[in-house]
């Protein structure tokens, strides 16, 4: 039996149960890892709440690291007890996650080896947010070194590796966009505005390239409309709850773009893109190139706190669980 935080009924953070159960199996193509330590992110919150369909008793937590325990049928590359990182959010090919427990599966497409003496915690809590933000940066925006990227929610988790990442690709002007402490800001960011501002700041006749807005809101609509000509606007969520209108012709007058990214969404359907993006941010924090901060790493008992204090908006950046605890 292994340990896992199980949600019976989806509900508030008191519907994470920490019990025994089976240990899953790998299926064809999949493998199962020994998780050392699972990230714990808002999507986390939305799986627990009932916000995305899967069938319960289920387990969230789609971000890992660990060591292969075991190798499907028809998977190569992949050895027991070598140590690995995987994304556990690729829900079209079965009903996934998983992470919160001392064993996940994984399909063998969405994970990549780490180093033996990678720094585990930090890689961990780098994941999803990595992988999306390159996604964001480097496929779709294609940030160019002459460019201004706007990151909206910088001191958060995915807007904070968001504007790390444009400083390193390198972004000529990294500009987060924060609610109400200019210090939560990457110190990577060459401007740092608060929201309350954002008007006074755009008067200054600001020219925008790349907006990655997780937000949403006015704070999108704004940005919208101060791109220029060739600007993008990448949709990574809507903390706001508020869904704004768009306008198309605007769009065309201005010759702006607007595309929307939903990693859960394609991490199936385009499961190469995804594991590239996954290995680039894997090596580059392995390497120190990415400097992600140290997350808050916690016993798999506390997760119930973890997932109130995110949906208090008092969590930090991010939190890793220590699933051997």
């Amino acid at each position: 039996m292994v340990r896992a935080a199980v949600v019976h009924e989806p509900g508030p953070p008191s519907a994470l149960s920490v019990e025994d159960r089976e240990p899953p199996q790998p299926g064809d193509g999949e493998i199962a890892i020994d998780v050392a330590y699972a990230g714990v992110g808002f999507v986390d919150t939305l799986l627990r709440s009932g916000a995305f369909p899967l069938v319960p008793p289920f387990v969230p937590g789609i971000e890992v690291t660990g060591a292969v325990r075991a190798v499907g049928a028809g998977v190569d590359g992949f050895t027991i007890g070598q140590p690995v990182a995987a994304l556990l959010n690729d829900f079209g090919h079965t009903q996934r996650a998983g992470g919160y427990a001392q064993v996940a599966v994984a399909h063998h497409s969405l994970a990549v080896d780490l180093p033996d003496d990678a720094d585990r915690p930090r890689i961990t809590a780098a994941l999803v947010n990595g992988v999306t933000a390159w996604l964001a940066l480097h496929d779709i925006a294609r940030v160019g070194s002459a460019e201004t990227v706007v990151v909206t929610g910088a001191g958060g988790g995915l807007g904070g590796t968001a504007a790390r990442l444009a400083a390193l690709l390198p972004a000529r002007r990294v500009v987060g966009v924060v609610g109400h402490d200019p210090t939560r800001a990457p110190g990577e960011c060459t401007d740092v505005v608060l929201t309350r501002d954002l008007d006074a700041w755009l008067a200054g006749d600001e020219s925008v390239d790349v907006v990655i807005d997780s937000v949403g809101g006015r704070v999108r609509q704004l940005l919208f409309g101060q791109l220029a000509p060739f600007g993008r606007l990448v949709v990574l969520g809507n903390a706001s709850g508020e869904d704004v209108a768009l306008s198309s012709d605007a769009a065309w007058h201005a010759t702006r773009t607007v595309t929307g990214l939903s990693l859960g969404g394609i991490a199936h359907s385009r499961p190469a893109l995804v594991r590239a993006a996954l290995r680039a941010v894997v090596d580059l924090v392995a390497r120190g190139h990415l400097a992600e901060p140290m997350p808050d790493v916690v016993p798999l008992t506390g997760v119930r706190a973890v997932h109130e204090a995110i949906a208090a908006r008092t969590a930090p950046a991010k939190t890793v669980l220590d699933v051997s605890r």
